[in-house]
């Protein structure tokens, strides 16, 4: 699986994908906001290109950055702000066995759920986390809702009906790896966690479809608005594409 994780991310333009998914993106910001101490130690353990990472640390966090990936840490070393991140290496958060036990006031574990099929393998996820995050301290997961990729995936004239409830009975289609809040809420509890917030991060965006085309910039803010009032809702957050959990060891 490590493997074909890789390979996929070598040829998929993920610095650009939080571009793309804008509502995503300013949500998880507003959170981090609300949630992390000012001056916090963090741990990106599943950072991408690491655009959620610079952004933190131009904020004032002390950021080390990782992925599994090496071609994302090589964007991320040759960044303009590469100065701002304390560390940029190629992780696994499978074994994070080179950080130091409880040396992290938050850790981001925002990616490995999309692609760890074994309760085995996200349980370790969560573990080695909790290993290196203070007593106290906030873990990120981000997760993929199984209900929502089975709405968005599915193609006009129901042309591809019979792989998509395939793939939703599933829960898994090539290298990803679809859940829901429930179970992403039973995993951290088992492993120790109180959960702080569990949050839709587009909520149901996607049903207006068409209905967002040349929209002004005004009515597009009240939209926003409306999401931040509504993505805790237990309703909206089961029926979002993808999931944002914060909780605390």
């Amino acid at each position: 699986m490590e493997n074909s994780v890789v390979e996929y991310y070598n040829n998929y333009d993920e610095d650009g994908r939080l571009k793309r998914h804008k509502l995503e993106y300013l949500t998880t910001v507003e959170y981090f906001n609300r949630l992390f101490k000012p001056g916090s130690k963090i741990l990106d353990a599943c950072a991408g290109t690491g655009v959620y990472s610079f952004y933190l640390a131009e904020q004032g966090h002390s950021v080390i950055s990782g992925d599994l990936v090496p071609n994302n840490v090589d964007l991320m070393k040759q960044h303009e702000r590469a100065d701002l991140l304390q560390d940029i290496q190629v992780m696994n958060v499978l074994d994070l066995s080179a950080l130091a036990e409880e040396s992290f006031d938050v850790v981001l574990c925002m990616g490995a759920m999309y692609h760890l099929s074994e309760e085995t393998d996200q349980r370790r996820a969560i573990q080695e986390c909790l290993r290196v995050l203070k007593p106290g301290g906030v873990l990120v997961l981000t997760y993929i809702n199984r209900f929502a990729q089975f709405m968005v995936n599915v193609e006009d004239g129901l042309k591809n009906i019979e792989d998509a409830v395939r793939i939703f009975h599933n829960r898994a289609d090539s290298i990803f790896t679809y859940t829901n809040p429930e179970e992403i809420e039973y995993l951290a509890n088992q492993s120790g966690v109180t959960k702080i917030k569990n949050i839709g991060t587009d909520g149901m965006i996607y049903a207006l479809g068409e209905k967002m085309k040349g929209a002004s910039e005004d009515s597009l803010e009240q939209l926003y608005k409306y999401h931040l009032a509504t993505c805790e809702e237990p309703a909206i957050l089961g029926a979002s594409i993808h999931g944002l959990y914060f909780g605390q060891k």
